[in-house]
């Protein structure tokens, strides 16, 4: 259950973090019109959790390192 708890806190983070530091980002690269400001969160929130899945796979593969010496 406190792993659950973890998890959801995460992804609350996750999306304050893309929506604070990410969306403004995306916004001047050309997110500005009505339709695309919609999207311009999405997109945040995806290029966040790929850099999040990259970060994790790296971490993975270290410890996987770290027990086969």
């Amino acid at each position: 259950m406190k792993k659950i708890l973890w998890a959801f806190v995460g992804t609350i983070l996750i999306f304050f973090f893309s929506l604070i530091a990410i969306t403004p980002l995306i916004m001047n690269i050309g997110y500005s019109s009505v339709e695309g400001s919609y999207h311009a969160v999405t997109h945040a929130i995806l290029l966040s959790l790929i850099f999040i899945v990259i970060v994790c796979t790296i971490m993975i593969l270290e410890e996987i390192n770290k027990i086969k010496k």
